[in-house]
């Protein structure tokens, strides 16, 4: 028998070699394929139900936060105080305007001639009781000015033109009698036209920043019912869709009763982010709601002190007792701001959004 060659007997080897290794790969690949399929984790449907209701308590939050703001800027009792003291009747800075210029104005009238000195003083005493209405309207006549100062100094100053008896010193020591009377109400008058003003923009941008939270509402109520449309609800205001479509205690109802849904989400994908939007609006107005008053506070104190050392024979009782009762509404106002307002919930709820939403629930 012919013996095989040497180089068969290899050839045949690495044959037998190789089959054994592809054999044993596929044999592998075959008993591992169940193992990596089982390996691979199904997709874990994701739960957007806490993340909803935690959208909707937050909104609930900022909403009572703002109407909150709103009710102390239009009626808040300190402000409300201070702007009775522009009165030229009040006489609760320890004088009374309209009191010191008619007493004043006596003996230029006991002078008068030509002019009926009793109507005259109706006129001043009129325009003095309600300048902005219907005082104004009596002294058109004469000068279509709505400075009470410049008015009255000019009414008077007519009286030494057409009564020959009146003369330029009369003028003079009438002037020099009201005007440190008029340069403290000044003062007053312009601490208060520029509070009311700093209040009129701070509600302004209270009222920009509740149209904001109400389109981020619209925008949750439209994403969690499709069948709702935005143009629906543009003219129903806040509360009312809260109370109808996403009040937390009704939605928590709601998701316990319907079925499993396929919807991308329950709550638009910025939430977290419009969210952190409106906080922070809050905060600033918070801040700059803090600042007006406090600055405010100061400059009466300030305009309380120097009437003590500038005006003669002032009733330092009745202004101390002025003094007491703006020092106990401020802090009435800081007090409400801190309860009311309360920021603190609305920034915790804000941290909750955040963080259920990106942790995926």
């Amino acid at each position: 028998m012919s013996k095989t060659p040497a180089s068969c007997m290899k050839l045949r080897e690495m044959r037998f070699t190789n089959c054994h290794i592809i054999s044993t790969a596929i044999l592998a690949s075959i008993i591992t394929m169940p193992f990596v399929a089982m390996a691979q984790a199904p997709a874990i449907k994701k739960d957007y139900k806490p993340g909803l209701l935690s959208v909707a308590y937050f909104i609930e939050s900022a909403n009572n936060s703002l109407n909150s703001l709103n009710s102390l800027l239009k009626k808040d009792n300190y402000r409300n105080k201070i702007t009775t003291l522009n009165n030229p009747v009040n006489n609760e800075l320890g004088f009374s305007l309209k009191n010191e210029i008619l007493t004043a104005l006596k003996p230029i009238l006991d002078k008068v001639k030509k002019t009926d000195g009793g109507k005259f003083k109706d006129v001043i005493e009129n325009f003095l009781n309600n300048p902005e209405d219907n005082g104004i309207k009596q002294v058109k006549k004469y000068l279509p000015s709505l400075g009470i100062f410049s008015t009255v100094i000019s009414l008077v100053g007519n009286l030494v033109i057409v009564e020959k008896t009146i003369t330029k010193e009369d003028l003079n020591k009438f002037m020099a009698k009201v005007q440190q009377y008029f340069y403290q109400y000044e003062k007053l008058n312009e601490i208060n036209e520029q509070f009311g003003q700093q209040v009129a923009r701070l509600l302004e941008k209270s009222e920009e920043l509740k149209d904001d939270l109400k389109e981020f509402l619209v925008e949750c109520v439209t994403t969690m019912k499709k069948n709702i449309t935005k143009p629906s609800l543009k003219d129903v205001p806040v509360e009312a869709l809260l109370q109808k479509h996403y009040d937390p205690q009704k939605l928590q109802t709601w998701l316990d009763t319907i079925k499993s849904r396929n919807e991308s989400s329950f709550y638009p994908p910025d939430a977290p982010t419009t969210v952190k939007l409106i906080t922070s609006g809050i905060k600033k107005i918070q801040k700059e709601f803090e600042a007006l008053y406090t600055e405010n506070y100061k400059e009466m104190k300030e305009l309380i002190t120097s009437l003590k050392t500038t005006i003669p024979n002032i009733d330092q009782n009745q202004l101390a007792k002025t003094s007491s009762e703006i020092d106990q509404l401020y802090n009435d106002s800081r007090q409400a701001d801190v309860i009311n307002l309360n920021i603190a919930q609305v920034n915790e709820r804000m941290n909750i959004v955040c963080a259920v939403i990106n942790m995926g629930k």
